[in-house]
């Protein structure tokens, strides 16, 4: 016969587990053309990253302002929160500086940075979707630096200098044209007036650009005064100046040489395994094109008349003579590092410096 169920005794009362206390808030966006990847992640207390939600947005306004009632919708007032995004080339500035805005703390990191994170995960998969998960978490685990956007001299002078660019390389190509024309047999006259119009035409249009540049740093004292100092350096005119500023916003995201050298694509990669694979070394190239444009023909000048690097590009070529390329190259990173130097310590090039540098006692 079966025992029967005691009754009368009180029931054992259910042990209640509390959630762990949330401690921060993190929303990765992985950012393409047109569209936005979103995930947003928190952590408690004993440091564990939980994704919360995640949401594919368009990448303009009405994108934009989705984000941010998705975002407010998820998030608590009390628990701090970073919005965490990567500078891919111009199509993150949008929901930068909208959401920056809405008074959010925008991180925008540099690709780099992120790769490096990403891959400290061990992760097999590439996905839009994974690359904002681990935005997330890189924005939940590591301390994050507030994103200042651009000034309007900032960007004016980037737009600027990138239209020259374009404009340059549009006049290069036409005047190749009309070179080639001139050489053929019964070349047509209209052509050839034509070819010649459209060079002078892309001539003016890089003058007024020059004027308009030059504008924009008289009504920026401050800034035009640091270039000037800059601009004391072999080689290095207005124009690389300008360049090369803009294009990192005053090295505003940059935060040492190393990082800067990288950003460029200046930085050495090397394939070796074992005895059986040895490659050559060579620069990454997988950085902002237009500061290597820019430096080209500075290094070309500052090799021949500046006698530090005039001695950087020797020592180069006498451990291999047939790569006078690589030298040039080496003399291109140094300026960038020169330049970073002179602008971030507002001071003029000193070719002594290093000699009249006051040694530590011992």
């Amino acid at each position: 016969m079966k025992a029967s169920r005691i009754t009368g005794l009180p029931p054992k009362s259910a042990t209640i587990v509390a959630p762990p206390i949330v401690i921060k808030h993190c929303v990765g966006i992985d950012v393409s053309k047109d569209h936005l990847e979103v995930c947003f992640s928190q952590m408690d207390i004993q440091q564990t990253v939980q994704i919360k939600a995640t949401r594919k947005f368009a990448n303009r306004l009405g994108g934009w302002k989705s984000v941010d009632a998705w975002v407010k919708r998820l998030s608590k007032t009390n628990i701090p929160l970073w919005l965490v995004m990567e500078a891919t080339g111009v199509y993150y500035e949008g929901a930068a500086y909208y959401l920056a805005s809405q008074q959010y703390q925008v991180a925008v990191v540099l690709p780099n940075k992120s790769k490096s994170f990403i891959q400290s995960l061990n992760l097999k998969t590439k996905t839009d979707a994974m690359e904002a998960r681990a935005l997330a978490q890189m924005g939940l685990e590591r301390k994050m630096k507030a994103w200042r956007g651009f000034s309007k001299t900032m960007l004016t002078l980037k737009r600027l200098c990138r239209e020259r660019e374009t404009i340059q390389e549009h006049m290069v190509a036409a005047s190749n044209q009309l070179h080639a024309h001139k050489y053929e047999h019964n070349a047509e006259k209209k052509t050839l007036q034509r070819a010649q119009q459209h060079i002078k035409f892309l001539q003016k249009q890089i003058q007024d650009i020059d004027r308009q540049i030059e504008q924009t740093l008289v009504q920026d004292p401050d800034l035009k005064a640091k270039i000037d100092k800059v601009c004391t350096l072999k080689g290095v005119s207005t124009l690389t100046a300008v360049t090369i500023i803009s294009e990192t916003n005053g090295f505003e995201l940059i935060e040492n040489k190393a990082q800067l050298v990288s950003y460029a694509g200046y930085d050495v990669v090397e394939r070796q395994s074992g005895s059986s694979i040895k490659g050559k070394t060579r620069i990454s190239k997988k950085g902002n094109a237009h500061i290597r444009r820019a430096l080209h023909y500075p290094a070309l000048s500052a090799a021949r008349y500046d006698p530090n690097l005039h001695a950087l590009y020797q020592r180069v070529v006498e451990r291999n003579p047939k790569a006078k390329m690589v030298a040039l190259v080496a003399v291109q990173r140094k300026l960038l590092v020169l330049i970073y130097t002179l602008f971030k310590n507002n001071m003029e090039y000193d070719p002594n410096y290093a000699k009249n540098k006051t040694p530590i006692p011992n």
